[in-house]
């Protein structure tokens, strides 16, 4: 079944390619023409337009958001909606806070049109190779879309949360997870480096060795140990860039008792004024499954 996918930067376009290889066909849009095009050469079918991608979709359609969370998506959804039509599904695969999605659901509910939220995880890798999906809302539709979670996951990598909002709450759990798992990585090998002269270590065979074998052994620490492989880190200033989460982590605090997630967010708002050699490896990490700026 043809679906549409609405989005094509660094996650939405390798999952765009992670479908066309599974010959799953996929009519694709993106605010600029270029990314389009360049898919196109893959095989997507093209719309310039969104109203040209409704048009090229079966009677029944599936469209698939994957553009910045908040506004942008209320946005495209409005736009969307006059060619709509009861039945129709839209997936949000984004990192859109879950009491945002519970309220698009029952919007769209009220039109016939069901709406699924699903948190996607695994990085730009993971896109394009076999991510993970936690996906919410209405459990028929999730059956009728299962086919392309199936291809787009890894094995076991996908699985239904519960009612709407569910698959955007549990992402935004595991990104608070995250942020943890991430904040001990960089403070433990700061620690590592601060003591590498006296006592002879090498910051890389460490971050090897971690990532190989050990209890803490992690697609984070093999990210980690592959970034320091690559990149000189006194290029990197230590300071953490915003990121989309922020917001979302905020959120999370006030619900859910988390003194961890709290402490690692706080201290990647620190950075920014006080950078950090933990800064550094953050933002490390970061470039290395997201692709997101070192400065």
């Amino acid at each position: 079944m043809t679906i549409g996918f609405i989005g094509l930067g660094r996650m939405g376009k390798n999952m765009v390619l992670n479908l066309l290889e599974h010959r799953i066909p996929v009519v694709a849009y993106n605010r600029e023409p270029d990314a389009v095009k360049d898919v196109a050469h893959y095989g997507a079918r093209p719309a310039f337009f969104l109203e040209e991608l409704v048009t090229l979709l079966p009677k029944q359609k599936i469209i698939w958001l994957m553009i910045t969370a908040g506004k942008p998506v209320d946005t495209v959804i409005q736009q969307l909606l006059p060619q709509l039509r009861p039945g129709d599904i839209v997936i949000d695969g984004g990192n859109s806070l879950y009491t945002d999605s519970q309220r698009r659901a029952n919007a769209l509910k009220k039109k016939g049109i069901t709406f699924l939220d699903v948190g996607t995880s695994g990085g730009i890798s993971g896109a394009r190779h076999g991510a993970c999906m936690m996906v919410g809302g209405d459990k028929q539709a999730y059956k009728k879309t299962e086919f392309l979670y199936k291809v787009m996951c890894v094995k076991g990598g996908y699985e239904y949360m519960g009612r709407s909002g569910a698959g955007h709450f549990v992402k935004m759990v595991h990104n608070g997870i995250e942020y943890g798992m991430m904040g001990a990585i960089a403070e433990g090998l700061q620690a590592i480096g601060q003591h590498s002269k006296s006592l002879g270590m090498d910051l890389n065979r460490v971050a090897q060795v971690y990532a190989h074998g050990s209890i803490i052994e992690s697609r984070l620490m093999s990210w980690a140990s592959s970034g320091l492989k690559r990149s000189d880190l006194k290029q990197i200033s230590g300071s953490v860039p915003p990121g989309e989460t922020e917001a979302e982590m905020r959120h999370l605090e006030k619900i859910a008792r988390m003194p961890i997630l709290r402490k690692a967010r706080e201290c990647r708002v620190e950075s920014r004024t006080k950078p950090t050699f933990a800064g550094k490896l953050i933002a490390l990490m970061r470039n290395e499954f997201g692709g997101h700026l070192l400065n």
